[in-house]
């Protein structure tokens, strides 16, 4: 009786979070992790903001061109950063996350160096 409490308990519990079982061998759960390209990431300089839909980084091994999309989010530190305000970051260190979707480089997050604590700065 106790052990089928806890089992009830467990499953309710996945249930009400959306977890539900994998179908291993599911033609449609193969087909749509495939279809998901790896998200990459890659850091760099912010270079240029053609707002609203596309950042320029300029990275050890070149220029690349990152879409904006409505889903992008943007951060510095804990704080989210409108796509509006991006320009005024030119020239600071971001880490970009995308997925590279008919060759083109689409942003998940942006994520934006947070500036250095006054006295904490290089060479300091």
């Amino acid at each position: 009786m106790r052990l089928t409490m806890i089992l009830l308990t467990i499953s309710s519990t996945l249930i009400a979070f959306g977890v539900r079982p994998a179908a291993s061998g599911s033609p449609d759960n193969r087909i749509e992790a495939a279809q998901v390209p790896s998200e990459r990431s890659v850091v760099g300089t912010l270079e240029q903001v053609a707002l609203p839909t596309a950042i320029v980084v300029n990275t050890t091994s070149g220029k690349q061109t990152f879409a904006l999309e409505k889903e992008t989010t943007i951060r510095q530190g804990s704080r989210v950063i409108k796509v509006s305000e991006l320009a005024a970051h030119k020239g600071e260190r971001v880490k970009v996350r995308y997925r590279d979707i008919k060759g083109t480089h689409r942003a998940e997050w942006v994520v934006i160096a947070s500036p250095a604590a006054p006295g904490k700065g290089r060479g300091a």
